[in-house]
């Protein structure tokens, strides 16, 4: 493979960066003594078709970009703000970086910039349903036709009762609050109606 062939449409000057760096980055030397070795993996990068020429390092045919965030984010924006591209899609900007250089977790740092770029976000179309308008709750005609009922449970024995009941009225937002006792098989359905019955209405 000819160094040349990777120059294809890349900008000039984000490409010697990224040359550069690789040749005198500490991880990039790292990972080339570790291929030198015959190592399969350095850390969490698999180094199964990692190779390198002429001291720098490569990955297939693409060229390794170091671990300098900055210049990852240089070489993304370069790549996504394109005229021919001018702000595609992760997927699209990921393919086209992919073509002349790599990186561990480059989807990740892609998706990260991207979700992030003022302008795809601006322009990006809602995929979430429109809301409709909100529904107003029916106001009752008259009080304590519509109540929230809950059982206040597990207290300390009290005049012989360890519960209380609270019922409140939906439109007065009237309480009453009610000394029950709760067994161990629990309150019935009869007996809550014959509460009510007898401290509310």
């Amino acid at each position: 493979m000819k160094i040349a062939d990777l120059k294809k449409n890349i900008d000039e000057s984000i490409y010697k960066k990224i040359f550069k760096t690789n040749e005198i980055d500490e991880n990039c030397t790292l990972l080339r003594e570790a291929i030198a070795r015959d190592k399969t993996q350095y850390k969490d990068i698999k180094l199964k078709n990692c190779w390198t020429q002429n001291e720098i390092l490569y990955h297939d045919s693409q060229l390794w970009v170091s671990f300098n965030e900055l210049l990852q984010m240089n070489l993304i924006h370069e790549m996504h703000n394109q005229s021919s591209v001018d702000h595609s899609d992760i997927l699209r900007t990921v393919k086209i970086i992919k073509r002349n250089y790599y990186w561990s977790s480059m989807r990740k740092t892609i998706d990260q910039y991207i979700w992030n770029c003022y302008v795809c976000q601006r322009s990006k179309t809602s995929r979430n349903k429109s809301n409709d308008l909100l529904q107003s709750l029916s106001i009752s005609e008259q009080q304590w036709q519509n109540i929230v009922m809950n059982f206040i449970i597990d207290l300390f024995d009290s005049y012989n009762y360890n519960a209380i009941l609270t019922v409140i009225c939906k439109l007065l937002k009237e309480k009453h609050y009610i000394s029950c006792i709760i067994d161990d098989e629990d309150i019935t359905v009869e007996k809550t109606a014959e509460m009510l019955l007898q401290w509310v209405y």
